[in-house]
């Protein structure tokens, strides 16, 4: 092992030390790390309101602390953000984390040097490359979103966690890593993934992770659709004139390349071989891992991996979920790669987990709660997760469903299923996204159609779903509509309630609106284009506030009418 792979090694076991220790009592862990937090900000502005030096433990921080969402202390994080000090916490923050908001203004999640020392990251490593010891043999490829977009008016810098910790590696660590942070910083979409790719490919892969999986894939698609232009640019050493990259940063990147004829020659090869197609299950062939989401709304994204990654069926590469993660917090470790599941990380956040019955029978009033400890959870139910933070936030609602799904030494392995209140019901049919994942999955078997991104939207004038769908080819309007049938009956089987209220009527037949061939990203490269990181353009598949919205210009045409 090199010796930048050697100090990363040696981080993170550093940085597993206190997780491990907490997970074999996590009821212990967590009433430590409380006493803690409310121990350091007592005496802010927050603190003295809700009485931190009186609390003594959980019940007694759920009796004198309310739940809050981010629209109740908006106020006081713009405080922060233009520097009052000792507003929710007693450390200053370093940045916020920028992130979209309920309202349309975006939200900034104070980071505070609290925050930086978790190592939740390098956590994941430590058991990533207990499994897969290869895993930092070669080079690595990580795709995160610029450290700054911007600073507050008191000049504290905005951005993206994942991308401050990226640029600020020791200059040894970072010659692991083959794409160097610049990259991070192209805004052109198209530009961007150039780049990564023109970096990437002359180099022996070994570990490729994004949180999200579209972003993998993207990568794939990209590097067979630009295969001419990076062999060319391999082949010459130069970075695409023909891509829109700042000229600050092509000056900053393109000194960092070298002409690899040898190289280019050899992809030239791998692409003829595969007539015409040019995979990374080719040129990366000793890629140990693949770290990124599996579970939630995300994972028929990893379904597709195969074919880039395994197109001859010799065995995929493994994958390892990255973890339950938002701009908030890490919230899980994965310890294996098998499913999505991670620890909670219980040496991080105090976690309070509100069964999804009760949030469902009172979603507007949480003082109806019953919050329970991470100790009191049972495994295969699902909660409503509140998390209280060493960055300031204090019995935050977060708004996303988890499934507990085992333990590991005592603390409860989460799967990230769902964002809260997600549940669409126009006339009692309560319709999950994890009903429309396997209902789409159901159609495409049907069908023999690849439905690569889909999502639904409830019309509620017309007591109706209207299903978009962008399929890998366009179909025919005959075999669309024997994919909306199945759809339809597919809803009806895993949802008893669906094929009630559709029997009787109260619930009209559904539209299948196919879509144009790059609807899904455009529509992501639109959401960076307003200012969201492209870490957070998760995919929605289903909307229970926000209703149909038209996209008469990205629809190729619809099917309704009697299935």
């Amino acid at each position: 092992m090199n010796l930048a792979a050697t100090l990363i090694a040696l981080k993170a076991r550093h940085s597993a030390r206190p997780f491990l220790q907490a997970v074999g009592d996590p009821a212990g862990s967590q009433r430590r790390l409380l006493e803690t937090i409310l121990r350091r900000n007592r005496d802010t502005e927050y603190g003295r309101k809700y009485r931190f030096s009186s609390i003594g433990d959980l019940a007694g921080y759920q009796r004198e602390v309310p739940i809050v969402e981010y629209e109740d202390i908006r106020g006081a994080i713009d405080r922060m953000t233009r520097g009052e000090p000792n507003v929710l916490t007693a450390e200053a923050p370093v940045m916020f984390a920028q992130t979209s908001g309920t309202t349309g203004a975006p939200k900034f999640i104070p980071v505070t040097p609290a925050c930086q020392k978790h190592g939740g990251t390098a956590t994941w490593l430590y058991f990533a490359r207990r499994d897969h010891p290869s895993m930092l043999g070669g080079k690595v490829i990580t795709v995160v979103s610029p450290a700054i977009e911007g600073h507050t008016s008191a000049g504290i810098p905005f951005g993206s966690t994942s991308g401050m910790v990226v640029r600020e590696l020791p200059k040894i660590v970072q010659k692991t890593y083959a794409v160097p942070y610049d990259a991070f910083e192209i805004e052109d979409y198209d530009a961007e993934y150039y780049t990564l790719l023109r970096f990437g490919l002359p180099e022996n892969i070994t570990l490729l992770a994004s949180a999200n999986p579209s972003s993998v894939l993207m990568l794939a698609e990209m590097g067979n659709r630009l295969a001419d232009a990076l062999i060319r640019d391999i082949h010459d050493g130069k970075l695409g004139g023909e891509f829109k990259i700042e000229r600050r940063l092509r000056e900053a990147l393109a000194p960092k390349l070298r002409a690899d004829p040898a190289r280019a020659k050899q992809l030239e090869l791998l692409r003829s071989a595969r007539d015409g197609r040019l995979l990374p299950a080719d040129y990366w062939p000793r890629l140990a891992l693949i770290g990124c989401w599996k579970g939630g709304t995300v994972g028929s994204y990893v379904e597709r991996f195969r074919e880039w990654f395994d197109p001859d069926g010799r065995g995929m590469p493994p994958v390892r979920d990255m973890g339950y993660l938002a701009s908030e917090a890490r919230m899980s470790v994965p310890v294996s790669d098998n499913g999505a599941g991670g620890v909670l990380t219980v040496n991080l956040n105090v976690f309070e987990l509100v069964p999804t019955e009760e949030v469902e029978a009172n979603p507007d009033d949480s003082k109806a709660w019953s919050p329970l400890g991470a100790h009191e959870v049972e495994v295969g139910k699902e909660y409503h997760v509140l998390i209280t933070t060493t960055g300031g936030l204090y019995r935050y609602d977060i708004n996303d469903i988890i499934e507990v799904v085992d333990r590991w030494h005592g603390t409860p392995v989460v799967v990230f299923r769902r964002k809260g209140r997600g549940m669409t019901n126009l006339t009692g049919e309560k319709v999950c996204v994890n009903h429309l994942i396997e209902a789409i999955g159901k159609a495409a078997d049907a069908t023999g159609l690849n439905a690569s991104h889909f999502k639904a939207e409830t019309d509620g004038a017309e007591s109706r779903y209207i299903f978009k769908v962008e399929f890998e080819q366009v179909p025919s309007e005959d075999i669309a509509r024997k994919f909306l049938a199945a759809m339809d009956g597919a809803l009806g089987e895993c949802n008893l309630e669906w094929k009630s209220k559709r029997a009787s009527k109260r619930l009209r037949d559904p539209v299948l609106q196919v879509m144009k061939p790059g609807w899904y990203e455009r529509g992501k490269q639109q959401l960076v284009a307003d200012g969201k990181r492209l870490f957070q353009t998760k995919t929605i598949l289903l909307d229970s506030k926000a209703g149909h919205q038209p996209e008469l210009e990205e629809t190729e045409f619809e099917i309704s009418g009697n299935l």
